[in-house]
């Protein structure tokens, strides 16, 4: 009895889970067209402290400083930066992305280490200058 009580516990558990989007607690970008006049490039206050991207055409690179440093590169595919991210201490890489919010002031996304892009966890960032 005490292993079917189990048993439909573990299968309630599954299909929560699976009703829920658990599969990873994350949902992937739907990717819009850029909006025209918004661009990456400028300083955020980020989830790793400040970051400072420039934006060059469909490239982006730049930097993160304050809870860790390093950098990101990498390029757009509509509203979304697909970036490689290297952290010098204690040295780390990864992928991740980034989707820019219609007005700009916002990016929302995941970062993964090596070659994952999502297993890390959130990474979200505010613009903090006006001029883009």
């Amino acid at each position: 009895m005490i292993r079917l009580v189990r048993l439909l516990a573990f299968g309630f558990l599954l299909v929560v889970a699976a009703s829920t989007g658990c599969a990873g607690g994350y949902d992937r970008p739907k990717v819009r067209q850029l909006p025209a006049g918004i661009q990456f490039g400028g300083t955020w206050d980020s989830t790793w402290g400040k970051m400072a991207l420039s934006q060059e055409g469909k490239h982006v690179h730049g930097t993160f400083t304050g809870y860790r440093e390093g950098g990101v590169s990498g390029d757009l595919d509509g509203d979304v930066f697909r970036f490689v991210w290297d952290q010098r201490a204690p040295r780390s890489h990864g992928h991740g992305y980034l989707q820019i919010t219609p007005d700009g002031t916002h990016l929302e996304g995941r970062w993964g280490y090596m070659s994952e892009d999502a297993d890390g966890g959130r990474w979200a960032a505010d613009r903090e200058t006006e001029a883009y």
